[in-house]
């Protein structure tokens, strides 16, 4: 008899999709969870998707590791680095300012990669980014995922990060990325991406799935919850993201990444807030 993994991956504080996610397991029983980081950050209310992970694991058999929204807040407790209300880095430090220090300390527990065994069934290696590099992106450096997969012990690397769902095999070795509950880039928009995982014998099999989820109330929960007037510029973008299924967070990230380096600015958080209203204009936030 086999068994059934959900799996999911960069919710970015999203807990409407949370909650959407675990309506669907209730409905469609699994025999555990598999998730692979960024659970907060970039989102209202961060601590109802902590409570919503926290109530997963005791109700599941869960394996979870931590991505690398989850090393940011932990190398800068205390604030360290000065995060502030502001557009470059409000989101995170809404954040920090919102989790308490049995969250902190729940972040920091969890490891970076792990493998998983499951009895009955092939050893799974699962990862963030990729194994050794929490921020690695397979959909950026060619030969990655193939890189990877000859790294690791096993023939099956699940790995989230780069938000493209995908299931890619070469030889007898597979990758598979759930896509990001919480933050889809589909060119869609407006869903909540996850993958299913049957195991029996020698194999695995995958399923990706896309489910909706009120994305109207999580959009209010936003001006709700205060953060709107914290993170400023990149609040909207990842607002137009979630709609749009555009990254448009990461299209301004690196528009002002270039326009630090054009004014010689050490980075972005250097450069003033009308340069970052310039930016709401050019992509309509």
């Amino acid at each position: 008899m086999g068994v059934k993994y959900a799996l999911i991956s960069d919710i970015h504080g999203n807990f409407k999709a949370l909650e959407a996610f675990l309506a669907f397991i209730r409905e469609n029983p699994v025999d555990g969870i598999i998730c692979l980081g960024d659970y907060v950050t970039d989102g209202p209310y961060p601590r109802r998707t902590m409570n919503l992970l926290y109530g997963m694991r005791e109700a599941c058999d869960c394996y979870m590791i931590r991505g690398n929204r989850e090393e940011y807040l932990l190398d800068n407790k205390g604030n360290r680095e000065g995060w502030k209300p502001s557009s470059a880095n409000g989101t995170l430090y809404y954040t920090l300012e919102q989790l308490t220090g049995e969250d902190m300390a729940f972040l920091a527990s969890l490891p970076t990669e792990r493998e998983v065994l499951i009895q009955g069934c092939p050893g799974l290696y699962i990862c963030h980014g990729t194994p050794g590099r929490v921020r690695g992106n397979v959909c950026w450096e060619e030969g990655l995922r193939e890189k990877s997969l000859e790294e690791i012990p096993h023939r099956y690397l699940l790995g989230g990060h780069s938000h493209h769902q995908e299931i890619y095999r070469v030889g007898d070795g597979s990758y598979i990325n759930p896509g990001s509950l919480g933050f889809a880039i589909d060119g869609v928009g407006r869903r909540a991406q996850f993958a299913l995982l049957s195991g029996s014998g020698e194999a695995w099999e995958a399923e990706l799935c896309s489910i909706h989820y009120d994305v109207e109330g999580y959009l209010r929960a936003f001006t709700e919850s205060g953060v709107d007037e914290i993170g400023l510029t990149l609040n909207k973008a990842v607002k137009k993201s979630i709609v749009t299924g555009v990254n448009y967070f990461f299209k301004c990230i690196l528009a002002m990444e270039e326009k630090a380096r054009e004014k010689g600015a050490g980075s972005m958080v250097e450069l003033p807030q009308k340069d970052w209203e310039e930016l709401e204009k050019r992509f309509e936030l």
